[in-house]
């Protein structure tokens, strides 16, 4: 034997021979053993000797003998020329492991069946970690539905007092009998009204986790929708003595969308920028069509946005500053609301901050409706 002229047969004889971790066995035709390398005698506790002339099937577990695996793993690799396999296997105390391997068939000449070797490699670690990973994904898809189920209940238990709430501001208005209520009529009917929102939004979000939001289309014109939204928060940003700008072209945009979500969409948007916008702030909205999509942004000169957070801004429950977020009432419900009911209509919502302290700017983008997208190519 040479550096230049190996000798190969020694050489696989070797590896076989004194690797302990992967099985090698060969078998006739008909599956019964005929020959097996020590890492078999290691990992199933027979004797090589013992081996010999045992059926496959001694080493397959109880269920899947009943099931005839051992054959038809014989009958495929055959056939076929490879038998790949991944299952619980038997040592001869019983006990099980969990191996990956393959089966493949060996041929003479003519084509001719004439052995079948089975190399195998005992991975029951692998096969409790990925159990881990299942139970773990399991876990956490019970959670999740017992998080929807508890956010459906709350937001049902939250809104019976509001309807008699709001009914009972409305009579005293009626019976011209107000007197000094005036203003605290108007306080209760704005925090009703808050909260009434908050309570929509908790009820969307666990209705949007179990599928049952559907879109209602309808032809909008971007320029209403927008100026209603502004309509919504006016009495929050007149609190706040925000200065709001609205910027739209005077030419209609028009989509194929459900306008009440896509009014939730921005009036949580416009709703974020006054309550994170230091009074006396400034607020801009404004729509422009780029290519085939309107792009709609809500710009502010408020508290900002971290750069660690962005990433992570429209996840459920994501909070940008825990005593700012509940100083000002956040659950961090909204943001996740608006990119679930964006995606929704085939659009995307993304944002963008320098830092804290420097204002945000959040960024719609959806798609035009059809004859509009047509009149964009032209243009």
């Amino acid at each position: 034997m040479t550096a230049h002229n190996p000798d190969l047969p020694k050489l696989l004889a070797m590896l076989i021979e004194q690797s302990l971790e992967y099985v090698v066995l060969l078998l006739d035709p008909a599956g019964r053993i005929i020959w097996a390398n020590p890492a078999a005698e290691y990992i199933f506790g027979y004797g090589r000797d013992e081996m010999v002339g045992l059926e496959s099937s001694a080493l397959f577990v109880g269920e899947d003998v009943a099931r005839g695996l051992a054959g038809h793993e014989v009958e495929v690799a055959t056939r076929g020329g490879v038998a790949e396999d991944d299952r619980w296997q038997r040592r001869k105390d019983g006990s099980r492991f969990w191996a990956v391997g393959a089966m493949v068939s060996l041929r003479d000449e003519s084509g001719k069946v004439i052995a079948l070797a089975k190399v195998m490699r005992d991975r029951t670690d692998l096969k409790g970690q990925l159990e881990g990973l299942r139970n773990h994904a399991i876990a956490l898809e019970q959670a999740a539905r017992r998080k929807d189920a508890f956010l459906s209940t709350l937001s049902h238990e939250l809104r019976n007092p509001l309807a008699p709430l709001a009914n009972a501001v409305q009579l005293i208005r009626m019976s011209g009998s107000e007197g000094d209520l005036g203003y605290p009529l108007k306080v209760i009917e704005r925090q009703t009204d808050l909260l009434r929102r908050l309570v929509d939004d908790l009820l969307d979000i666990s209705r949007i986790g179990a599928g049952k939001v559907d879109l209602e289309r309808q032809p909008v014109v971007m320029q209403d929708l927008l100026r209603h939204c502004v309509d919504d928060v006016r009495a929050l940003v007149a609190e706040r003595r925000h200065d709001v700008q609205l910027m739209v072209p005077d030419e209609p945009i028009r989509l194929e969308a459900d306008p009440r979500r896509l009014e939730q969409v921005f009036v949580n948007l416009l709703t974020n920028a006054a309550k994170y916008t230091p009074p006396g702030g400034r607020i801009s909205v404004g729509a422009t069509i780029e290519g085939h999509e309107v792009v709609a942004k809500v710009v502010d000169n408020g508290v900002g946005i971290r750069h660690d957070m962005l990433p992570r801004i429209f996840e459920l429950f994501t909070q940008v500053d825990s005593s700012r977020a509940l100083a000002r009432g956040g659950l961090g419900i909204g943001l996740a609301l608006v990119k679930d009911l964006v995606a929704m209509h085939g659009g995307s919502v993304q944002v963008r901050s320098e830092g804290l302290g420097k204002g945000s700017e959040f960024v719609v983008r959806l798609p035009l409706a059809t004859g509009e997208r047509e009149g964009a190519m032209r243009r």
